[in-house]
Formats: C-alpha cells, sequence, structure tokens
C-alpha cells in the first residue's frame, strides 16, 4: 500500500540522520530536527478549488387530486318523494347522491397557467344538467360540473375560461362543504348553479377582492340567447377573520326571443362570533319581465365538540309574484343538523327538514295534498385527496 511504503521510506531516512549526529556529536543537535524535517516527505497538497453543485431541476408543480362518494337515505312522512328538495329526492330508498373527482392546478409567478375539472356521476349530477338548453348535451355536460383554465396576468389578476361553479348562494353543490345536508330552497330554485365564459378576479388586499363575469346565462353551456352575453359582478369582503360578506349581482337574457333581461341579486353575511358558535343570513331577490322572486335563510352553528356540530336553518320564500320557484306562494323551511366527523374524511349527518306552505302544495301517497312536508335524513360523505 502507498501509505505503508511511505511510512517505511520515513524511518530508514531518520535512522541515517540519527546515525550521523551521533557521529558529529552535541555540536550536530541544533540541525537535527531541520534534518529530521527534511528527511519528512511533503504529505500535504495544494487545495483544490471547490466545484459549485448543480443546482436541482426544479420539480415540476403538482396537481391536486380531490374527491368523494356522497350516500343518503331519506323517510319523508308523505310517503311519497320529497318535492321542494335539490339531490335528496327520493323517498324510503338508499341513494347515491353523488360520486366525484376533481383534479386541480393553481398558478403562481412561476406557473402562470393552471386548471381545474371536476367529474360527477350520480343522481344529481343528472338535476344539476337537466337545466342545459340542449337536449343532446345533458349527457356530456351532467358529468362536468367544472371545466376551466386559469391564467394569471400580472401579480394579482386572474381569468378562467371554460364552466365554472356559479358565485350565488351560502351552499354548493358538495353537500360536506355545507352547514347542513340537504340544500336550501334558495340554493336549488332562486339561483343557477354553474355558468360557462370568462371570469375574472382580482384581489385588491388580502380584504378585498372583486370579480367579473361574462357567461352564457344560467345553467347553460351551449346558447346565449339575446345575441349577447349574461353579465356580472361581484366583491367579496372580509374586514377581519371573523367576517366575511359577499354579494353579487347578474343580468341577462336567459331564454329565446322574446324576453326580458333576468336580474338576480345575492349576498352572504357570515359571522364567527366565538370559535364555537358562527351565523349566516342569505339574501336572494331576482326580477324578469313582470315575475319577481325573493328569500332568506338564516343558520346557526355550534361547533359542540372538535368532531360534532349543530345546525339549525330557517328559510322565508316569496313566490307570489309569478311563480319563478315553482311554488307560486309563501313557504318556509325548517332544518335541523347533527354533523359528525366519524374518522378521516367520513362524515355523518343525521337531519329533519320540515317545509310549509300556506296552502296545500305537497303529495301524499294517496294523492291527497297538504301543507306541510316532514323527513328524516341520513346522509353519509367519504372524502379524500392527494397529489400527483
Amino acid at each position: 500500500m502507498r501509505s505503508g511504503s511511505l511510512a517505511l521510506e520515513v524511518d530508514e531516512n531518520m535512522a541515517a540522520s540519527l546515525s550521523r549526529f551521533r557521529i558529529l556529536g552535541c555540536n550536530a543537535r541544533p540541525w537535527a530536527g531541520a534534518l529530521v524535517l527534511s528527511a519528512l516527505p511533503a504529505a500535504a497538497q495544494e487545495p483544490v478549488a471547490a466545484q459549485e453543485p448543480t443546482p436541482p431541476a426544479a420539480e415540476p408543480p403538482k396537481i391536486d387530486v380531490t374527491g368523494f362518494v356522497d350516500v343518503y337515505y331519506t323517510y319523508n312522512f308523505n310517503k311519497t318523494d320529497p318535492a321542494f328538495r335539490s339531490f335528496d329526492v327520493q323517498h324510503n330508498a338508499f341513494s347515491l347522491s353523488l360520486a366525484e373527482i376533481a383534479f386541480a392546478k393553481g398558478v403562481t409567478t412561476d406557473s402562470r397557467i393552471g386548471f381545474r375539472a371536476d367529474l360527477d356521476f350520480g343522481k344529481t349530477a343528472d338535476l344539476v344538467g337537466a337545466y342545459e338548453p340542449e337536449e343532446n348535451g345533458q349527457e356530456i355536460y351532467k358529468h362536468i360540473q367544472q371545466a376551466y383554465v386559469t391564467a394569471l396576468a400580472g401579480e394579482k389578476l386572474t381569468l378562467d375560461f371554460g364552466k365554472f361553479v356559479t358565485p350565488h348562494g351560502a351552499e354548493v353543490i358538495e353537500s360536506q362543504d355545507n352547514w347542513n345536508y340537504s340544500r336550501s330552497t334558495l340554493f336549488g330554485y332562486a339561483i343557477p348553479f354553474y355558468h360557462t365564459g370568462v371570469r375574472a378576479a382580482l384581489p385588491v388586499n388580502d380584504k378585498l377582492t372583486f370579480t367579473g363575469y361574462v357567461v352564457n346565462g344560467w345553467n347553460n353551456s351551449s346558447e346565449m340567447f339575446g345575441s349577447a352575453p349574461c353579465l356580472a359582478l361581484g366583491t367579496l369582503f372580509k374586514p377581519t377573520s371573523k367576517v366575511t360578506w359577499a354579494a353579487t349581482i347578474m343580468t341577462g337574457q336567459e331564454v329565446p326571443d322574446p324576453a326580458d333581461n333576468r336580474t338576480l341579486f345575492d349576498t352572504t353575511l357570515t359571522v364567527a362570533a366565538t370559535p364555537k358558535f358562527s351565523v349566516m343570513a342569505n339574501f336572494d331577490y331576482g326580477k324578469e319581465g313582470a315575475t319577481s322572486w325573493w328569500g332568506i335563510a338564516g343558520y346557526a352553528k355550534y361547533q359542540a365538540r372538535d368532531n360534532w356540530a349543530l345546525v339549525g336553518r330557517f328559510e322565508y320564500l316569496d313566490d307570489t309574484d309569478g311563480g319563478f320557484m315553482l311554488i307560486g306562494q309563501k313557504a318556509q323551511t325548517l332544518t335541523l343538523t347533527s354533523d359528525h366527523l366519524v374518522a378521516g374524511g367520513l362524515k355523518l349527518r343525521l337531519e329533519y327538514r320540515g317545509d310549509f306552505t300556506d296552502s296545500a302544495f305537497f303529495v301524499k301517497d294517496n294523492g291527497s295534498l297538504k301543507d306541510s312536508q316532514h323527513a328524516v335524513i341520513v346522509g353519509m360523505v367519504y372524502a379524500f385527496g392527494g397529489k400527483i
């Protein structure tokens, strides 16, 4: 080995030097150290300049993948399929409400193009897609709840091109993201579900965001009536971490000529009064020609434990001026929900729902009409998510 031969060479040189010291005597001692050092080979090497590490390749942006399965059982004490409902529409049967999987890539200043696509299957997808004006497109569009491309312009402005859910309302299509399991009547009958077109969002700061829309109209992926798009403006204001206020106004022609424009104003206020208690209010007013409709919904939520909450909702509706919401009269709804987070992504809801009208409206199993409808619902949702 290289290290062994070096040691042997050093030992032989030192021995020869010491032999000379003995011959020279004490006068040679001052040079002994120098001779010994001169006999040692130079072991130290010149330092090698450190090479700059190669920066790792930038990791491509991840795609978020989320999904859920939503099933329910409803028993309507009128013993018929419940009326006045959005998606929990079957009596005395276990039902698949919705199965969804969504893919999304956000935008940043380093990656300015993103997208989102939500694919839906189940009875809820059928009901949402049933409003499409083109019958041949219903089978296609009902499975695509959202599909849009996002572009970041500058530092803050985002532009979405495609199909996206409506900004109106206090609730959404996905039940697990709402305070109650069943949707309010305002959500199902007073406002649209989605739009197709262009959406722009500009956050002024962390408290205020403005939005604008140029779209086909209500629940319309294929046609534009009146040769002009529907327009909408919205704002989201969060003055504190406990208060959120949202408002949107939309106007445009929604049915073939001849037709008046339909205008809808929607606003929602949410207040987290304490860490455990929150309230929310939603108001809608719509008008189309001589027809108008309005309603208000109030919510209260008490988070009794980390995995258990109690929620109440009350609605007052006035559909007497034209029957746009298909009721043609004044009505009220009352909903009480026990919300349980069982484990992980599994959520269980137990719910009572009562619907009331001024005159007989709800059909019983014997064909007679009554002015109320009472039902109990058990809803279960399993949600999951990850990245690819």
